[in-house]
């Protein structure tokens, strides 16, 4: 009798009974055994159909940028070679079971990063200028399929069905590290929909049942802690120019992970004016929603909605969907940003006064007077700078405007015009890209870009200021009826009519709103209501004044709007009383700064925030040893802070201690690779240390780091030549209000 053999088995002869339950129990085992060859089959032959797929294509692909494939992206793969096409299964596959998930991304900004109207004019300009190698900066993030497939270069004849999916369920979720480098700084990991305990990836031969029956397999595939850490996230939502794109040098154009890491929502930085509780990139942009199709990852009838319904208000609009334009509408509207008339500086015939806060004072209005409004916008809830990321084609402004008891307008700034063009003296957070020959780069052609002449934004808990100057008219009847709004549209207009080749206009939302009424004659206080909802205390209000004239540089109004603040709040006075110490120092009045922070800490030893601005006067005594001491008492407590590791970095340098002075600046770069200055630190430290490769490739990394001196001749001489942008590159400036003819305010002017 001869026995069959099955790979990795040996059958021996056996009693009848033995075989006949043997062979029983072969019926279950054999379906398991082809299991196993067909897991073991597709590992295999996915190995040999991605060393196969790679020689293809690197017959014909232009290694323009140097033997990285993906260059000048940062991105990668686990192996450094290509994936085939086909690999990035369709997200159709992933809707069977994900069907809340899948609904939500199929509107999402993520799903439509390629397909979109806007984006492909900007990549096609690209292409037609500069070539389709190029595009690998870009399609790092938005086509990741294309990227890594060898799609991007010329003549390719790799199929592309993934286009329509920008960044795929399956693009997103293979993504195996972090790199904080930005533009596709992550490593994509070969795709699989199961992973087995021992490593064995499968993707292909996966039926939706074998997922049903080994969920955890599944999980290992699709989901790992890098998902939910802002490292995942900043690879595409930090970028930059690097020289290869624009062959120049390297230009930071957004770092909003770094900016969220330097936040209060972090918990990893002792510097922010505010205390917040822990919030997450997904924590924030991916709340929970209903799940009203069944999808199998809801619990509760709840998911973490793949809307990431943020900003982008154009994608919807174009493609009609309402659904998600009023999400992305929701999220705008709710109290990320505030905005208040806090103010008003009164120049009378023989007098000028401020009153502040305008409602809860009592003073009196006459027609001729001179009034300055300070109008002051916070970043109250946003973890990360506002607006964020690409500020040189899409507006977020101020629209400030005066008007008389019958509702017409007689001053106003920040309006936009019958073109749908926003006012060019318009309050506003915008970047100002100019080329190599002086012009405007309107069209975000960012390759052509030399230098930003603005970039003007509001950082995580910080205020701004808008001061608009104006005339009581000489006529008006009533009252004066102040508003000011903050506004957010995506896109600029120019850049809309030119991607969409017509003029529509597109939403522009109000994302904080307010109103004042100045009487002629006496105006009363207004009672103050504690703990009313939606109503800011006026602690809360002269500290974010403070932090607008700070950040203005105005730093005796600032320490005084400080000290109003610590007066009115006692669970806030300790921060208050900080922020005038950090006031007065910028004032170079060290010790009675030094005497606000003793106290400070008297009453609270582990006031990081107050011992990092004793250490700085600790320096300025030459007191080097209690400084060192103190920070690394803050560094045990923040051992992310980049900027406590950069200032024991300095005192290690003034130390001779470079070991020392090493693993700060190299601490840093852990946090931030692209940080300009450990890069130069380490170039000196390693020459000190004989370590002179190292500092070669410092030096060449700072060299392409570094800003260009000559860039600020062609900046200044841009905003020169245009004098209604110029405005709000200056931090304290005034808008002047020209009367409207036809107006009272007119009539009184001529």
């Amino acid at each position: 009798m001869h026995e069959r053999k099955l790979p990795g088995l040996i059958l021996v002869p056996r009693p009848r009974a033995a075989r006949l339950r043997l062979f029983v129990a072969g019926l279950f085992a054999l379906p398991l055994l082809l299991v196993m060859r067909g897991a073991m089959a597709d590992v295999d032959n996915n190995a040999a159909k991605i060393d196969r797929y790679n020689q293809e294509i690197s017959k014909n692909y232009d290694f323009k940028f140097g033997p990285n494939p993906f260059a000048p992206s940062n991105a990668t793969t686990t192996t450094g070679k290509f994936i085939p096409g086909d690999m990035f299964i369709s997200s159709v596959r992933c809707q069977k079971c994900h069907t809340d998930a899948h609904a939500q991304w199929l509107q999402s900004a993520h799903r439509n990063a390629f397909r979109e109207p806007f984006y492909q004019k900007n990549v096609k300009d690209l292409t037609s200028q500069r070539g389709i190698e190029y595009t690998r900066h870009c399609e790092s993030c938005h086509n990741p399929a294309a990227l890594f497939s060898g799609a991007l270069t010329k003549d390719a004849h790799v199929k592309r069905p993934f286009d329509d999916e920008g960044v795929s369920c399956i693009a997103c979720h293979s993504i195996q590290a972090g790199t904080k480098r930005g533009i596709g700084g992550y490593v994509m990991g070969e795709p699989a929909l199961l992973v087995k305990e021992d490593g064995t990836r499968r993707l292909f031969d996966v039926t939706d049942q074998e997922i049903l029956d080994d969920v955890p397999s599944h999980r290992r595939a699709m989901m790992r802690p890098l998902l939910k850490d802002a490292a995942f996230c900043s690879a595409c939502h930090k970028s930059q120019v690097p020289h290869e794109l624009n062959d120049y040098k390297f230009l930071r154009a957004f770092a909003v992970a770094d900016e969220y890491q330097q936040s209060s929502f972090s918990k990893e930085s002792p510097h922010p004016f505010y205390t917040r509780d822990l919030e997450t990139c997904s924590s924030c942009h991916m709340k929970k929603e209903p799940a009203p199709l069944y999808d199998v990852s809801a619990k509760n009838g709840v998911l973490s909605s793949h809307r990431w319904a943020t900003a982008n208000t154009a994608i919807p609009t174009f493609y009609k969907w309402p659904d998600q334009l009023a999400a992305v509408q929701k999220f705008l509207e709710a109290d990320a940003v505030g905005v208040d008339i806090f103010a008003i500086r009164r120049k009378g015939v023989d007098n000028e006064e401020l009153i502040a806060p305008l409602n809860h004072n009592k003073f009196t209005l006459a027609r001729g007077d001179q009034i300055t409004a300070d109008v002051v916008i916070t970043n109250k809830n946003i973890g990360h700078s506002f607006p964020p990321e690409l500020r040189d084609f899409y507006e977020a402004y101020i629209e400030f405007t005066v008007r008389d008891d019958n509702g017409q307008t007689l001053y106003q700034s920040g309006f936009v015009k019958p073109n749908g063009y926003l006012d060019e003296s318009a309050h506003n957070y915008k970047t100002y890209l100019v080329k190599a020959d002086g012009s405007y780069n309107d069209k975000h052609h960012i390759w052509r870009t030399r230098v930003m002449a603005q970039n003007n934004q509001i950082q995580s808990g910080r205020s701004d200021m808008a001061r608009y100057e104006f005339v009581v008219p000489q006529n008006l009847q009533g009252a004066l009826h102040l508003s000011a709004r903050v506004r957010y549209r995506r896109f600029t207009r120019v850049f809309q009519d030119y991607a969409l080749g017509k003029s529509v206009d597109y939403p522009i939302v109000t994302m904080a709103t307010t109103e004042y009424a100045l009487k002629i004659g006496a105006n009363e206080a207004q009672p103050i209501v504690a703990n009313t909802k939606g109503v800011m205390p006026d602690w809360r209000r002269w500290n974010n004044y403070g932090i607008a004239l700070l950040d203005n540089r105005q730093y005796t109004l600032a320490a005084d709007a400080f000290a109003r603040a610590a007066e009115l709040d006692e669970t806030y006075r300790p921060m208050a009383q900080v922020n005038r110490a950090l006031a007065l120092f910028e004032l170079e009045q060290y010790e009675p700064a030094a005497q606000i922070l003793d106290a400070v800490l008297a009453a609270n030893p582990t006031n990081w925030r107050a011992l990092f601005q004793r250490t700085r006067i600790n320096v300025k005594r030459g007191e080097l040893a209690a400084a060192e001491a103190n920070l690394r008492r803050i560094l045990e407590a923040f051992p992310h802070d980049r900027i406590s590791w950069q200032q024991l970095g300095e005192l290690c340098k003034i130390k001779r201690d470079f070991a020392g002075a090493r693993h700060c600046y190299e601490s840093i770069l852990a946090i931030d690779p692209e940080d300009t200055g450990a890069h130069y630190n380490l170039m000196l430290i390693y020459r000190k240390l004989g370590m002179n490769d190292e500092a070669k490739r410092e030096a060449k990394i700072f060299a392409d780091l570094k800003d260009d001196p000559s860039a600020f001749t062609l900046a200044n001489e841009f905003l020169r030549r245009h004098p209604e942008m110029s405005n709000e590159s200056v931090p304290w400036h005034v808008h002047n209000l020209s009367e409207l003819k036809g107006t009272a305010a007119g009539a009184a002017g001529q």
